[in-house]
């Protein structure tokens, strides 16, 4: 294939461009700090480059076809930063909170198996007799006989903090199912706050008390002892919901880049809709989130050093990850149901972790009650076992070691769903920091900044706030020289709650929320990084890109449709929001015929055009005409048994104003943030619950009357 020299993206005099390729959370933390500082980059231009058609990257949810929601494993929700806190709270108004409930599950002496709470190692006196006894021996060795020399090895490090016993017990078993290498081939440097060491006096005491008779308390060590998670959409949703505040003319999806010059600082695409297009894009700075292994790999210079680069990244190891996800008919046993997630370290199941994935929200089963999910974790051993490591095999062995387990019986199971992901986790081998210290300062030399779980390469600020903050930090270095942390300093931010960025209040100034069923969306275009709309009608898909497009139930006229919208984002309003019918143009006298210009009005206390006449003084059932007269006629309209003062009084619990009440026709009308939240949540919810069951129910028409009064700022 060769490239069409038209297709080239040429940089203008005097321009700057930041190119960052990937959409994961690393990049969204680059793209919305990006984003803050734009009255700052007059002359900067920023395009994100996904090879896919969604956002999110390892952090993205799916949906099988019988309806159950799969994230890309295990991903909860715990933070080191306000900042990722803020960012979320903006972007996710629904979340269900959680206490975790971690478990090994594992056999011990006498072939028995038991759950052992998390953390294992602060959990001995729940282990069969001998393990307690190996465990607690090895214990009291290295409190007796305390290390000199600093660990070389990850191995080191386990024997000096649990001892013989306890790593042979669990902790060597464990991680080599997990990172699929010997223990002594990884580093210590990564493991900081992610592992709890014990202390062999109390575990001698709970020892002690469980032997007695008495209870001993569980641990509820661990930075992620409560966590959150999304009410609706998983994981993903958390990164398409951050994508949405952020201008979507800076994204280009179905973009996967196969080769960079970087002497020339020149990009080649490839198109992953059409695969023998390709085009070419210059820039100043790049961000990358790519594997770095991946990413050395397509870069072409004249330096002589890179093919050194290429050779010494190339030896970074990495996890092959296997996701199954088993859907399941009914309830979980007893024994699963107060488990959040277990670990698994015997050789005898193909995975390390399981996770009672319908456990953290109702939106991960078809229908509450009637079904659950189990999602299921496994590593493919770098160098093979008896298991023959495709789709259908690791498939039937998890299912094989869940019914062994007496975990599920092979007639509940109603989905199977699976995916390989290529990079799992990132291990930290022994040669992972020289490595690090060799390529990346080479690529800052170039102006490229790789970030990122597999990016940066380092697995200690790999999590989902750590991933945010280094594409935020990145940014902050690259246009204001301010010293990273994350990246650079793993065990400090850890270590602390990093309080000293907050996410710039107003980011996105306006948004336009469109009620649409089957009528021209042309005139969107115009707005498109704006444009929220909502289809009612047949339609699956978007006709063109534009900052959200959603399906609606054809319930409730375009009402419903606002009110759906009010409710949902509540808790992260633009500045302003306008709302309008799709075919608003053609209510002439009505409506303004440039959107905009509800900005201007709704700023100055005024939602839409009213004129002096449409006063609302009358408070029994309407008067329709025209059409709506034939339809309430014909039984086409849901009608009402509230008169419009009943209607009134529900949803401001005071009766209507006795000197009337001003109003506005045809649904199209702006609003200020401060404007919506004059209301509580809970009367917009009232309002919706009329118009649930119809397409066209008489109240649709009701709350038509009421948006100038409510939104009214007088």
């Amino acid at each position: 294939m060769t490239v069409n020299p038209r297709s080239h993206n040429y940089l203008p005099k005097g321009r700057r461009r930041i190119v960052i390729i990937g959409s994961g959370p690393t990049a969204l933390g680059a793209v919305q700090r990006l984003y803050e500082f734009q009255q700052e980059l007059n002359n900067t231009e920023v395009i994100v480059l996904e090879q896919r058609g969604q956002p999110g990257g390892l952090a993205v949810s799916e949906r099988d076809d019988q309806g159950f929601l799969w994230d890309m494993g295990g991903h909860v929700i715990f933070s080191h930063y306000s900042y990722f806190d803020q960012t979320l709270d903006r972007a996710v108004p629904n979340w269900n909170k959680h206490v975790r409930a971690a478990f090994a599950y594992m056999k011990g002496p006498d072939d028995k198996r038991r759950f052992i709470p998390y953390p294992v190692q602060h959990n001995i006196h729940t282990m069969h007799k001998q393990d307690q006894e190996k465990s607690l021996s090895g214990l009291e060795e290295i409190t007796n006989n305390p290390p000199v020399k600093p660990p070389r090895t990850f191995d080191e490090w386990l024997l000096q903090k649990f001892g013989k016993g306890l790593c042979e017990v669990f902790m060597r078993k464990y991680n080599k199912k997990v990172w699929t290498v010997d223990t002594t081939e990884m580093n210590s440097v990564w493991v900081g706050e992610r592992v709890a060491v014990p202390n062999a006096t109390a575990i001698k005491d709970k020892i002690h008390k469980a032997n007695s008779g008495k209870l001993a308390k569980d641990s509820e060590w661990g930075p992620n002892r409560f966590f959150r998670f999304p009410r609706y959409n998983g994981t993903g949703g958390i990164w398409s919901s951050v994508a949405k505040l952020l201008p979507r003319s800076w994204f280009k999806f179905h973009e996967k880049v196969i080769e960079i010059d970087v002497d020339n600082k020149v990009i080649t695409i490839e198109s992953t809709r059409n695969q023998n297009s390709l085009s070419t894009l210059s820039y100043s700075t790049l961000i990358s989130t790519v594997p770095l292994d991946n990413f050395v790999g397509f870069l072409e210079s004249k330096d002589s050093s890179l093919e050194r680069m290429k050779g010494i990244t190339a030896q970074l190891v990495y996890t092959h990850t296997h996701i199954v996800g088993i859907g399941l008919t009914g309830q979980p046993p007893d024994n699963l149901a107060d488990k959040s997630w277990m670990y698994f370290p015997d050789s005898d199941s193909p995975f390390y972790r399981v996770t009672v994935f319908s456990k953290y929200s109702k939106d991960h089963v078809p229908h509450t009650g009637e079904y659950w999910s189990l999602m299921c974790e496994s590593a493919e051993p770098i160098r093979r076992n008896m298991l023959n490591w495709n789709q259908t095999n690791v498939v039937s062995a998890t299912i094989e070691a869940l019914v062994n387990y007496g975990f599920i019986t092979t007639d509940m199971i109603v989905s199977k769903y699976y995916r390989r992901l290529d990079h799992g986790y990132p291990v930290p081998s022994l040669k992972r920091d020289a490595i690090l210290k060799a390529v990346q300062p080479w690529l800052e030399a170039k102006d490229i900044f790789s970030r990122g779980r597999f990016g940066g390469w380092k697995y200690e600020v790999g999590n989902q706030d750590h991933s945010l903050m280094q594409g935020v930090e990145v940014v902050d270095r690259i246009l204001k020289g301010v010293p990273e942390e994350t990246y650079a300093d793993p065990n400090r931010v850890n270590s602390q709650k990093n309080t000293g960025r907050v996410v710039h209040a107003g980011l996105k100034d306006y948004e336009i929320v469109v009620a649409h069923y089957d009528e021209s969306l042309d005139w969107v275009k115009s707005y498109a990084d704006h444009a929220h709309v909502y289809h009612k009608g047949t339609n699956t898909s978007a006709p063109f890109e534009m900052y959200a497009w959603e399906k609606l139930p054809n319930v409730g006229r375009e009402g419903h449709t606002y009110l759906h919208h009010i409710i949902t984002h509540y808790n992260n309003l633009p500045n302003v929001t306008i709302f309008l019918q799709a075919a608003f143009r053609f209510h002439r006298g009505f409506c303004h015929r440039n959107p905009l210009r509800y900005i201007s009005s709704a700023r100055a206390g005024i939602p839409c055009i009213h004129p002096d006449e449409l006063v609302v003084r009358k408070w029994g059932k309407l008067k329709h005409v025209a059409n709506f007269k034939q339809d309430r006629k014909a039984g086409l309209m849901r009608v009402t048994a509230l008169t419009f003062g009943e209607f009134y009084r529900v949803l401001f619990g005071a009766p209507p104003p006795k000197d009337g009440m001003p109003h506005c026709y045809c649904g199209c009308f702006g609003a200020t943030r401060e404007m919506i939240r004059k209301h509580p949540l809970h009367v917009y919810q009232k309002a919706i619950a009329f118009m649930n069951d119809h397409s066209n129910p008489e109240e649709g028409h009701y709350i038509e009357r009421l948006w100038y009064w409510m939104f009214l700022n007088s």
